[in-house]
């Protein structure tokens, strides 16, 4: 991942940054772009948040997350229970999603993880469309859990999306 050789206050990085595309990421005073989204990408962040909205959650697609004064993240989905704040959450949502594209993989997914958790997060899901399997973590199971093809996404007691359901809605719109 390339990223900046000089220290950029968060100013100067929302100077530069906002409205660029791909999207930014700050870290620690580094602008850090993300991935650039493919076809497959657009239609799982599409099709999760669908999923997510049938069942009672608020969610949008790359909403930048202030974790820090040093710190915004911009997560592939972000869902809450209640209103969303505006114009961006400055409370801790209840799930982030990171989608992995060809160029992560796992790289930096982990570390994102465990920064959306120190910051409030209850569930953080890490989503492969290759692969076509996923990882859930928790403040209980930080490193994460393996979800099967075959397994279900949770997000508490009422909330459980089935991989099969997800990879089925994201191959009929493929």
């Amino acid at each position: 991942m390339a990223t900046t050789t000089t220290h950029l206050s968060l100013e100067e990085f929302h100077r530069l940054y906002d409205g660029v595309k791909p999207n930014h990421e700050y870290w620690y005073g580094e602008a850090i772009p993300k991935p650039m989204a493919t076809w497959l990408y657009g239609i799982f962040q599409l099709v999760l948040g669908m999923l997510l909205v049938r069942r009672g959650w608020h969610t949008a697609p790359e909403v930048t997350v202030k974790l820090s004064d040093d710190l915004e993240l911009v997560p592939d989905v972000i869902a809450s229970r209640k209103k969303p704040e505006l114009p961006y959450p400055k409370e801790p949502v209840d799930l982030c999603v990171e989608i992995l594209s060809p160029d992560d993989r796992l790289k930096n997914a982990p570390e994102k993880c465990t920064h959306y958790l120190r910051w409030g997060a209850k569930y953080v899901w890490i989503i492969n469309p290759i692969e076509r399997s996923a990882w859930l973590l928790t403040r209980e199971s930080p490193r994460g859990i393996r979800i099967h093809p075959d397994g279900i996404l949770t997000a508490g007691e009422d909330t459980q999306i089935p991989l099969t359901e997800l990879f089925s809605e994201v191959d009929k719109l493929l």
